[in-house]
């Protein structure tokens, strides 16, 4: 019975991944001026305030009703500062939590536009002309590899193809597909070419790696799916793609590096997936070498493992219609 009891022991994983990530876009104008706009999640109405910290020469002088859309709640307001406006000075955020906050920040002037995504290892932006666009890179790359290593659903419908790859030309081929088609449609839904529902794409990642569980726990060698993996891999994946880019929709792209933002997070995940594969690679070494029980027991016991957690989640999912 411990194959149903495994779910009962990891409760983080029944709740998937969620990106708690928060929105600054900052205006002004050529009289410093200053208009912000701020979105946070309504999934952090429950957790630590984010302060948002000015210089101290800045002041609000103008405050917005509160509004929600889209599960967010936004708030507007106006600031005025003492000569120069924020050009040359530090804004900086308190209580980003490392593991999932952080703060997408846009700062635009007449003259300038900057970007950056702040983490609770850099909680700060200096607004100033010199500023990089490998910051921003880094910080998207970051916000990838953190999203794909805590996104429990996608990792589990990678662990299922490593374990159903018959050979390692087969494993490989089976990854390409899966990276190549959710890159596809992370890009194709950024840039608005194709939009699902939100729900209904959650959904059916859970359900893809229900399918998967269920091919562990076939005992015939020649299933259609282990025969055709990469045809598998690439068709669910195109649906994975989708999840990945409710993240980066939920906080938005910095609008002046739309294609860096969106080419340096698919890099993340890739990095992220390649570290998982490889880890899980070397824990299915051990396991030959140390454990002396017969691997299709094994897979059964993680097939069951993966098919339990997934149902969960697709019926979790699947009312939240």
């Amino acid at each position: 019975m411990i194959q149903f009891l495994l779910p009962l022991l990891l409760p983080i994983w029944l709740f998937a991944h969620q990106s708690g990530l928060s929105y600054i876009k900052i205006t002004e104008d050529k009289a410093h001026h200053i208009s912000v706009v701020y979105k946070t999640p309504l999934q952090d109405l429950n957790a630590n305030p984010i302060e948002i910290h000015y210089p101290h020469e800045c002041f609000k002088t103008e405050q917005f009703p509160h509004d929600i859309h889209k599960g967010f709640i936004i708030q507007k307001y106006k600031l005025e500062c003492s000569s120069g406006g924020l050009f040359g000075k530090r804004i900086w955020i308190k209580g980003l939590i490392k593991q999932n906050r952080g703060v997408l920040i846009e700062y635009q002037n007449p003259s300038l536009k900057q970007s950056r995504l702040l983490r609770a290892e850099s909680p700060f932006i200096l607004i100033d002309a010199k500023s990089s666009k490998l910051t921003l890179f880094i910080s998207y790359l970051k916000l990838g590899i953190h999203h794909i290593l805590s996104g429990y659903d996608h990792l589990l419908f990678v662990l299922c193809l490593l374990i159903l790859a018959k050979n390692l030309k087969a494993l490989l081929f089976a990854v390409t597909a899966f990276t190549l088609a959710h890159s596809i449609t992370l890009a194709s839904a950024m840039l608005g070419v194709v939009n699902l529902p939100v729900a209904f794409i959650e959904a059916m990642i859970a359900l893809s790696i229900l399918f998967l569980a269920r091919e562990l726990l076939q005992t015939q060698q020649n299933t259609l799916t282990k025969k055709h993996l990469e045809y598998v891999a690439f068709i669910f994946g195109l649906l994975h793609g989708f999840g990945f880019s409710n993240v980066l929709k939920s906080i938005g792209l910095a609008d002046d590096a739309l294609a860096l933002s969106l080419f340096s997070f698919n890099l993340g995940i890739e990095i992220g997936q390649l570290l998982f594969i490889l880890a899980v690679s070397l824990i299915y070494y051990l396991v030959k070498r140390l454990i002396k029980r017969p691997l299709l027991e094994i897979k059964v016991y993680v097939g069951y493992f993966v098919g339990i957690l997934s149902a969960f989640w697709f019926i979790q999912r699947v009312l939240a219609f």
